[in-house]
């Protein structure tokens, strides 16, 4: 039991380093690198507050239900339901929130601006390194904000991709003078 518990915790702690990612800050600003964000995030606790907890061992999937709340250091996610697939091999294994919508909120520690963002769900593919925000998405900066039916985000490459949905256009709004304050 103690190796699940700590499978399940390198498993969030992936999880937080990605969403901790989708600040959509540029590429030359070096607000935390590779190496001092997995010292931040890995000494914070994680603490999973819901309902009802589940492990599936021979189908190797493990779910929180009912009022799922995940906190870590500056995040926050709230959602209806998160599982967890593939528990003991990274290279299959993905966690999905799922909710009415799934809400998270980070506050980035370098400059304490805050980023917040809901879908109907939000899925992490720990292989590939991506966040994908499924339906009514939307990702919001201070002013500035992205909604779409799809957004994705791939944590490498610091890459959103925004998708309208069947006769849908993507909306974004940016307020130049708060996008040049982000870059400090």
């Amino acid at each position: 039991m103690r190796s699940q518990k700590q499978i399940i915790s390198s498993l969030f702690l992936i999880l937080f380093v990605s969403f901790g990612s989708m600040a959509v800050e540029s590429e030359n600003q070096t607000s935390v690198n590779k190496d001092d964000q997995k010292v931040f995030v890995a000494n914070k606790p994680i603490t999973i507050d819901a309902d009802n907890q589940q492990i599936d061992i021979e189908k190797n999937i493990l779910t929180f239900s009912g009022n799922v709340r995940i906190v870590q250091d500056g995040l926050t996610i709230n959602a209806d339901r998160v599982t967890i697939t593939d528990m003991q091999d990274a290279s299959k294994q993905k966690i999905t929130g799922y909710g009415n919508p799934v809400n998270f909120k980070q506050i980035l520690p370098k400059n304490n601006r805050i980023v917040t963002g809901h879908s109907n769900q939000i899925i992490y593919n720990v292989k590939e390194n991506s966040v994908v925000l499924q339906g009514d998405a939307e990702i919001i900066q201070q002013d500035n904000h992205i909604k779409s039916s799809i957004i994705s985000y791939d944590v490498n490459k610091q890459v959103i991709v925004a998708e309208p949905g069947k006769n849908n256009r993507v909306k974004t709004t940016i307020i130049p003078s708060q996008v040049k304050g982000m870059n400090k």
